[in-house]
């Protein structure tokens, strides 16, 4: 009677480990699959952000390369003639000048949008700093693909000098609204500094 019964239950207990073993399995299967997923998406977003054209960071460092190299700007910033003919010049390039001094992150003023034609769009703004003055730099880059991307615009303002166009001619906008490190109207970075819209020209008017 005892080998019999050991016999009849023989089966069940193997189907039993078998039901076990394959939700185990399944188990497992779906938590590497959703790790590999997710390890997907973040590299992904690593691989745009740093690498790919269309990323911050690199449409960052692209410009300010640019600025680096043209011989325009770099006399705009306060280089002489002799200097830029020498080169290898190197700017210093930052976001925003908290209004706490104390405080070191200098974000970048970036807008990612899609335009009404369908195109994915990015907007940004920068500090560029040279040992003689500073400047401020605005941009638009427009996404063709994942691996191009093409400016709309770039430009470069510093105090007392006319707007430079490094690329495009962007629509007339009069900038009001400052963004001095002193919190001032008119503050020392305000964007007034470049040319303007026809504000200027009609109080020049009156």
């Amino acid at each position: 009677m005892s080998t019999s019964s050991s016999t009849k239950k023989g089966p069940s207990r193997s189907f039993t480990e078998r039901v076990k073993s394959g939700t185990k399995f399944l188990i497992s299967s779906a938590i590497v699959l959703a790790a590999l997923g997710v390890t997907t998406v973040s590299l992904y977003l690593v691989f745009k952000e740093l690498f790919s054209p269309s990323g911050e960071t690199s449409t960052f460092n692209r410009v300010v390369n640019r600025i680096e190299k043209d011989p325009n700007c770099l006399k705009l910033l306060g280089y002489s003639e002799e200097e830029v003919k020498k080169g290898k010049m190197k700017l210093k390039a930052y976001g925003d000048v908290p209004r706490d001094r104390w405080t070191r992150e200098r974000p970048i003023r970036a807008t990612q949008y899609t335009a009404k034609d369908g195109t994915e769009r990015l907007l940004m703004r920068f500090f560029v700093e040279s040992k003689y003055k500073v400047g401020v730099v605005r941009v638009e880059a427009i996404e063709e693909n994942l691996i191009a991307q093409k400016f709309n615009y770039i430009t470069l303002d510093v105090k007392g000098e006319k707007r430079y166009y490094l690329e495009g001619q962007p629509p007339q906008v009069s900038y009001k609204r400052p963004f001095s490190v002193f919190g001032s109207n008119s503050g020392f970075l305000g964007v007034k500094w470049g040319t303007q819209s026809n504000d200027k020209r009609d109080d020049g008017k009156k």
